[in-house]
């Protein structure tokens, strides 16, 4: 019986390593792609933006006071409503401007006018 033989002991060995890593590798690349499946969010609260000139960032206080940043396509209009109250529709973005959780906003609606 050769090294190579499926009855050698090295055989199953090899066999278990290979079966081990590859289960490894597809659970690796399932968990990656969770997060491509961001759940959407709501957050309610006022619009403020944190930092000095000229590196700023604009941001949501929820009513429970956990501050969000929020980034995309909508800042310039989320700065001209600061002091606002506003719900904010979006995704969690997987950058911390200025080192607060941030979202991405996908649309937003002003609860409370001046």
């Amino acid at each position: 019986m050769g090294l190579d033989s499926p009855g050698h002991p090295c055989w199953h060995s090899r066999t278990a390593s290979f079966l081990l890593l590859s289960f490894i590798l597809v659970a690796t690349l399932g968990a990656g792609s969770l997060k491509g499946g961001r759940e959407e969010m709501e957050v309610t609260g006022k619009v403020h933006v944190m930092g000095n000139e000229p590196f700023t960032q604009v941001a949501i206080r929820s009513e429970d006071g956990k501050v969000y940043a929020l980034v995309g396509k909508h800042d310039q209009e989320l700065r001209r409503l600061q002091g606002r109250r506003v719900a904010i529709t979006g995704q969690p973005s997987e950058e911390r401007p200025r080192g607060a959780q941030a979202i991405e906003v996908k649309s937003f609606r002003v609860l409370e006018e001046r």
